[in-house]
């Protein structure tokens, strides 16, 4: 940090990114070096000989190419060794020995072709064997440094790079020249319009890049202007950032400890009545717990286990594969090509767009397997902003359930990325009311299909005999599916007043604050431990943004260093100076929490102040929010009772069902287990366990327990 410039385009490493790629090529250039010395002394060569002589003094040419490469290369690795992550100014020679090292490396390469024509004209003749053979080795050794060169440049290639040089030469003539002149209102225009090309040409960059990453899901019109918004969208969010993907891998890594220090310290203070961190969460004597020993909220929690298969269902036989590897040979009397290839696979069921054997429809029914259900109309129609999903009729709870898939495909994530807000499509209108743009235009489509095919009726007229006409709406989904699931329950409301809406793991930059506070008559949402999608947004990634400047600016340490220790032994190596006064005095925890929430208000980069960065409106998860913790008994509860010690043998955490409120998932919390909390399996399981776990405690709890001291085991009891 910042990104490297050289060759007059900016690039995606720093200049403290150097030392591994330097490190390696040094250790194999010095390998060829002593080889090449160990074959010019130990073999004789007959100068004589034509074919001999080119080769010695072949080697002799190459082995002064090695050690100018040698030299270079430890210059490189001294230099990118230096400072800190943001001290980049004791690194700034490097851009010199990148040139010679360029310089040196055409050499090398020139040398190498000569190398190799030597080989294809004199090798199967040359007389000496040994020297010839270590010869063609070191041609091959270095035609395969040059090729991961190669892909280590095409790797770190920034597309916007030119662009972004432009823009901030730009940037800093008019600084300079605003400085000393006043510009009449003429040139200000001019200014403006040559700002607005360079600002067009740095999202251009951004648009050819999505163009890339999704070059194999056509060219529509929908997707041509979702590429738009989503390269405007992330332009805006980077376009002022310097940073690389390493800066941002270091600064989660710093982070991490911070957040770990930070809630140490607040448990340690008792700082606002806390108790511990479950999942991240404070636990204080305000936290409600969800009372499961009461049958009416025991019901609830069963029925919010019980559509969470459906939400499950919804991604088809891709997700039965991953939770049912042993099983899935179960499917085989359920597809269509091995049912004498007629259609009574889908007499059940209007199914659309599913695979030739109804792979995707075989796995839903075998994932439904849990009451008395009905699938009336599947489809598996995906593309930017439209979404599959099903409706099936739950004679067991007695609905009608819709159901959508989350993100599975390329064009999913379109639709996940297009995150920026737009008014819901509602009448009367309620400006206040938005959403995220992609999973509006997803439920609206949803909508769509529902009443031009007419669907929910259709289903309601299903069985007469047995009522279906009185069954109530249920909308669930996981993932992209709960956002627009829980967008459409919204849209539905006013036609179908008692809908409800089951949403698991929500996205967190979903519903504007007014429309959050409607949805709690009729959503809940459910989210898993750290989960992160939850956490992210527009407005939480710019938290986010803030946090890791925060952190790489109170960083001393090496970014090399870093990581290195992150990865290798979880973390050695020396704190950071601040990070080591906060774990000594708990007053520094107030002052670091001052500077953060001080960076995540500021419009401007905390390291240049010219630099503004994007803000946007907040989004949050919608409805009432369960979040299931865990919980990690310590070694001092062993003495309370023996349930305890089981679950300490098995090192097995303990689950358990807390009420939250949308505001407290602004923050991301880093963690290993972030990703693999949103999976829909480990979310079931999740659900599940509490159930278990609340049986468990409330059976083995021993009288001398002190509850008082421990409200999260006295809302289970």
């Amino acid at each position: 940090m910042p990104g490297l410039v050289v060759f007059r385009r900016r690039w995606s490493v720093g200049s403290d990114d150097l030392v591994v790629p330097g490190a390696f090529l040094l250790t194999i250039h010095l390998i060829c070096a002593i080889t090449v010395i160990v074959s010019l002394s130990t073999f004789k060569y007959d100068t004589t000989i034509f074919d001999v002589k080119l080769l010695f003094y072949h080697q002799i040419g190459y082995l002064v190419i090695l050690c100018a490469s040698l030299s270079i290369e430890i210059g490189i690795c001294v230099i990118s060794m230096r400072g800190s992550i943001l001290d980049s100014d004791v690194r700034a020679p490097i851009n010199f020995w990148i040139y010679f090292k360029t310089a040196v490396m055409l050499f090398d390469i020139s040398w190498l072709i000569l190398g190799s024509i030597w080989l294809s004209k004199y090798y199967l003749e040359s007389p000496i064997s040994t020297p010839k053979q270590i010869f063609f080795a070191i041609v091959i050794a270095g035609w395969a440094l040059v090729f991961v060169t190669c892909i280590t440049v095409w790797c770190t290639f920034d597309a916007a790079g030119r662009s972004w040089v432009k823009m901030k030469k730009y940037q800093r003539s008019m600084r300079e020249t605003e400085s000393r002149f006043n510009y009449k209102r003429s040139n200000s225009m001019n200014r403006n319009w040559r700002q607005r090309k360079v600002i067009r040409a740095y999202q251009d960059s951004w648009d050819h890049r999505c163009r890339l990453l999704f070059c194999c899901m056509g060219s529509s019109e929908q997707t041509r202007n979702s590429f738009t918004d989503i390269a405007r969208l992330l332009s805006d969010f980077f376009r002022e950032l310097d940073v690389v993907p390493s800066d941002v891998v270091a600064g989660l890594v710093l982070l991490r400890k911070f957040q770990r220090l930070e809630r140490e310290a607040i448990v340690r203070q008792r700082k606002n009545g806390t108790y511990e961190f479950l999942s991240g969460v404070p636990i204080t004597e305000r936290t409600q717990f969800l009372a499961l020993n009461d049958a009416k909220n025991y019901d609830f929690y069963q029925t919010v286990i019980h559509y969470m298969y459906f939400a499950q269902g919804a991604y088809g036989w891709p997700m039965y594969f991953i939770i049912n590897r042993s099983k899935i040979c179960n499917l085989v009397p359920e597809l269509k090509c091995f049912g004498c290839c007629t259609a009574a696979a889908t007499s059940e069921a209007e199914v659309i767009k599913d695979n030739c054997c109804y792979c995707n429809y075989a796995a839903l029914k075998k994932t439904l397997q849990v009451g008395d259900i009905e699938i009336v109309y599947a489809t598996y129609h995906v593309d930017v902003g439209e979404t599959p999903f099903f409706v099936a009729i739950d004679y067991t709870q007695k609905k009608i359930v819709i159901s959508i898939r989350g993100t599975l495909s390329m064009k999913d994530i379109l639709t996940d990325l297009n995150a920026e807000a737009e008014v819901l499509p509602l009448s009367p209108p309620r400006d206040d009311w938005l959403g995220h743009k992609g999973m509006v235009q997803a439920a609206v489509y949803i909508k769509n299909k529902l009443e031009e095919e007419n669907i929910i009726q259709r289903a309601l007229n299903t069985n007469n005999e047995r009522n279906t006409h009185t069954f109530g709406l249920v909308i669930v989904g996981h993932s992209l599916g709960a956002g627009a699931a829980a967008i459409l329950a919204i849209l539905l409301k006013p036609v179908y007043p008692t809908v409800q809406c089951f949403s698991y793991a929500p996205p967190g930059g979903l519903l504007s604050m007014p429309a959050v506070e409607y949805s709690k008559m009729f959503v809940t949402s459910i989210v898993l431990g750290k989960d992160v999608v939850p956490r992210i947004g527009l407005y939480q990634m710019e938290a986010l943004r803030a946090d890791l400047i925060n952190a790489i600016q109170r960083s001393i340490d090496p970014k090399w260093k870093t990581i290195s220790c992150s990865m290798l032994c979880c973390g050695c190596g020396p704190e950071p100076k601040s990070v080591v006064e906060m774990s000594g005095k708990d007053t520094h925890i107030n002052k670091y929490q001052e500077e953060r929430g001080t960076a995540r208000s500021t419009s401007t980069h905390p390291a240049d102040s010219s630099i503004a960065l994007t803000l946007h409106q907040p989004l949050y998860p919608p409805g009432r929010i369960i979040h299931i913790v865990r919980h990690h008994p310590k070694a001092d509860e062993k003495k309370y009772d023996s349930g305890w010690r089981n679950v300490l043998k098995s090192r097995e955490p303990v689950y358990q069902a807390i009420w939250a409120e949308s505001t407290d998932f602004d923050e991301v919390l880093i963690s290993p287990v972030m990703l693999q909390d949103h999976m829909p399996d480990k979310i079931l399981a999740a659900l599940k366990k509490v159930i278990t776990d609340a049986v468990d405690d409330s059976s083995s709890l021993d009288s001398s327990l002190n509850l008082n001291s421990r409200p999260h085991l006295l809302a289970q009891v």
